[in-house]
């Protein structure tokens, strides 16, 4: 079945999980917790019963664990549980899923900044008996932050113009799919029994907004492709699909900077804001959850 069919067929379940995600990031995610009351256990048929009402409460939760760079930790949902790699507290993609999917996330490792070479390290004490990463990561090797900086001030600039082109040329080389490939063939050995769930990464801007948000937008696209060919590229065995490309993208479109109802965070007064360029809430609910339920990826 296609991922296409996928979606659409979990379309009504996707719109009920996502509004439940939203309630449940505004306000029972940061509740404080309150003492329980004591009560003894029941015992006998009474506890037969509740067990078998139980149902799948009784299945043990499936290990999860998410990997990679900024997308992945949350940077554009403040408020951040760890300021050096900004990891969102409440509304990072993988702490939605975590919330509204049979995976419990163990750990989120993804930090701001990350790069391909990371990885490793991220992976250092994750359990074997992990069942599901997802991850995010090229966007740094293949120059995104550099084009960002050197772009913001004026597109048509030298430095804009060489920051692209470098950019260019690390996207069609190919030692830059091949690291690509070994990374994510690199967690699935060092986790033999995870899913390995690869997401690319939102257009940022919506089309025609501004000279600067159509060059990040094809810069992007290009790498895209080059992270789907480095999945494609990896060899399995037949019948096997242990790393999953999942294209984010339509889930996306219509909601970049500059459109009615953004799923990317930008505040125009404040440029430098560590959440600018990101997947705000809103894009972590509505699009990269949305991508994972509705190509299956977080059914058991």
């Amino acid at each position: 079945m296609t991922n296409s069919q996928n979606r659409t067929r979990s379309l009504s379940r996707v719109g009920a999980l996502s509004l439940l995600s939203v309630a449940l990031v505004v306000g029972v995610v940061a509740a404080p917790a309150t003492a329980a009351p004591s009560l003894s256990a029941p015992t006998g048929p009474v506890a037969s019963s509740n067990a078998t009402r139980a149902g799948l409460a009784l299945s043990a939760p499936l290990g999860y664990v998410a990997l990679g760079d900024s997308f992945t930790s949350g940077q554009g949902a403040p408020p951040y549980s760890d300021a050096t790699c900004q990891r969102s507290r409440y509304k990072s993609y993988p702490v939605i899923s975590s919330l509204l999917s049979p995976y419990r996330l163990s750990a989120n490792k993804a930090c701001s900044g990350a790069r391909m070479a990371d990885i490793p390290a991220q992976l250092a004490g994750v359990s074997a008996t992990t069942t599901l990463v997802t991850i995010t990561v090229g966007g740094i090797d293949a120059g995104s932050t550099a084009i960002l900086q050197a772009c913001a001030p004026d597109p048509a600039s030298v430095p804009c113009g060489l920051a692209v082109q470098t950019s260019v040329a690390t996207l069609s080389s190919p030692a830059f799919v091949t690291g690509l490939a070994q990374t994510y063939g690199y967690i699935a050995a060092t986790l033999p029994n995870a899913r390995v769930a690869v997401l690319n990464y939102p257009l940022l801007f919506q089309p025609g907004v501004s000279p600067l948000g159509d060059l990040v937008n094809q810069g992007t696209a290009g790498l895209n492709s080059a992270i789907n060919l480095a999945v494609t590229a990896i060899p399995e065995p037949a019948g096997v699909d242990r790393i999953r490309y999942i294209d984010a993208t339509q889930e996306f479109a219509g909601h970049g900077i500059g459109s009615a109802v953004p799923y990317i965070a930008f505040n125009p007064a404040n440029l430098l804001a560590p959440s600018n360029f990101h997947p705000n809430a809103l894009g972590n609910t509505f699009g990269y959850y949305r991508a994972l339920v509705g190509d299956g990826v977080l059914r058991r």
